[in-house]
């Protein structure tokens, strides 16, 4: 898998050019004066107990039988009631980009849960098309999906259809590495995608400070989602037919 950390080495490399070229930054250092506002009082332990509790749910899902879902509103409840965050604190939170970010989830589950999703994959004739053919037409409808409905949902929503597919594709597939290579292909296409605030949680973040333009975004996001389609489907394609995957 060393292929891999090249490959993103490279498109990381790349991305760094791409932005120092689109947003020039003339200034030549930054100056940072950070004063620590903690304070060691009952709503430091609370934080820092809840934190551990919360992130230990998460790893031992499994022995708990509590999902991280559930997990994740763990905090919310436990803050509220102790007083850890209150009216003021809601307020303040940019609720349209949770929206929107929450809108792209629940677009996902609504393909994948009403079937529309598995009739559009069973409506392509996937056994008449090669298997780079496959590998390629999976990558892009993941990254244009992904856009729309965040990487998670989109990786969520494909990799369970596109498993039973490969697996009834049998030995065909076996050119490029077979199942894994389409799978980790999704990965890929889904972590391109970033050029609407939906996309990706880190865009929302961005978005929300409103410092940076949804138009600015687009023009990075596309030129950052070649390079890294590029990039890491070259070091895939490369990987699987040599059966290192």
């Amino acid at each position: 898998m060393g292929g891999f950390y090249v490959a993103f080495d490279s498109s990381s490399f790349v991305y760094r050019l791409v932005l120092r070229k689109l947003y020039p930054f003339s200034q030549k250092t930054i100056d940072l004066h950070i004063e620590s506002t903690a304070k060691k009082d009952r709503k430091t332990y609370v934080v820092i107990i809840t934190f551990l509790i919360t992130v230990l749910l998460w790893m031992f899902d499994s022995f708990t039988g509590i999902n991280s879902y559930t997990v994740a509103l763990i905090p919310f409840i436990v803050f509220a009631i102790t007083g850890v965050i209150d009216r003021r604190d809601l307020e303040e939170i940019n609720w349209s980009v949770i929206w929107m970010v929450a809108g792209g989830f629940a677009l996902g589950y609504a393909l994948n849960g009403s079937g529309l999703a598995s009739n559009a994959v069973a409506s392509i004739p996937f056994g008449n098309f090669s298997p780079v053919i496959i590998l390629l037409i999976s990558g892009l409808v993941c990254y244009g999906l992904s856009n729309f409905i965040s990487n998670s949902a989109t990786a969520a929503l494909l990799m369970p259809i596109l498993t039973v597919v490969c697996t009834g594709m049998g030995d065909k597939l076996g050119a490029i590495g077979g199942t894994p290579t389409v799978l980790i292909g999704i990965a890929i296409s889904a972590s391109a995608a970033m050029i609407l605030p939906i996309s990706t949680p880190p865009n929302a973040l961005a978005f929300s400070t409103n410092l940076v333009k949804q138009k600015d975004m687009v023009k990075a996001g596309i030129i950052m989602g070649v390079v890294t389609l590029v990039i890491g489907y070259a070091a895939l394609l490369f990987l699987g037919k040599i059966h290192l995957i």
